[in-house]
């Protein structure tokens, strides 16, 4: 499937840093705070394992709507996923996909990270790239939005958000997928939609 409404120009989206105020029309951010204050309104932190911890409750909740009878069920995978190329600081938007029927959770195994406007320079990074759905049932590219998460952020993507597969920065990152589907390939558990560059090409800027 390809987006032919896209104008034949290049547009530049620039990629800011993930924030829960930010994301919130996409999604939520899965992360800890060290100021509580920072925490999304109504989160719920208590201490635990006998104060050696502090919990950040149910920063997103899992959802589904497939039909009973399409043997859907939730699950756990990891994405091994390898460094996109960065040309003149940015990256080229090629595909984004959405889950009809289901939420998406992504989230970075292993290593801290940092936030804010030092978040580039954290070896380890990823895009998280979205877009709401327009009334031709396409990506509305006038919603288009991009964010730069680090290491010790991740996130849940709504049902049905159009967003770019999983793009890490600098250098291999693993990711732990919490997701209900299928798993038989079908377009229920993935829509993908290529943009093609003849109709126009959009570039994400990175701001260091």
């Amino acid at each position: 499937m390809s987006l032919h409404s896209a104008p034949k120009h290049c547009k530049t989206i620039p990629v800011l840093p993930l924030t829960p105020e930010a994301f919130s029309a996409f999604g939520q951010v899965i992360q800890a705070y060290g100021d509580h204050t920072a925490a999304p309104p109504g989160t719920k932190i208590t201490p635990a394992n006998q104060g050696s911890a502090t919990k950040f409750h149910k920063l997103s909740l899992l959802e589904s709507s497939y039909p009973t009878s399409s043997g859907a069920s939730a699950g756990l995978s990891v994405y091994r996923c390898n460094p996109t190329e960065i040309v003149n600081g940015s990256v080229e938007l090629k595909v984004l996909e959405r889950h009809l029927y289901t939420n998406q959770a992504f989230i970075p195994m292993g290593g801290g990270g940092i936030q804010g406007d030092e978040v580039l320079k954290e070896p380890n990074a990823y895009l998280v790239v979205v877009a709401h759905n327009g009334a031709d049932d396409k990506p509305d590219l006038s919603t288009l939005r991009a964010f730069v998460a680090s290491a010790g952020q991740g996130i849940m993507y709504n049902t049905a958000i159009w967003h770019q597969p999983m793009t890490v920065l600098h250098k291999p990152m693993d990711f732990t997928c919490v997701e209900t589907q299928i798993g038989n390939g079908d377009k229920a558990d993935c829509e993908i939609l290529e943009l093609e560059a003849g109709e126009g090409v959009i570039m994400l800027e990175l701001l260091c």
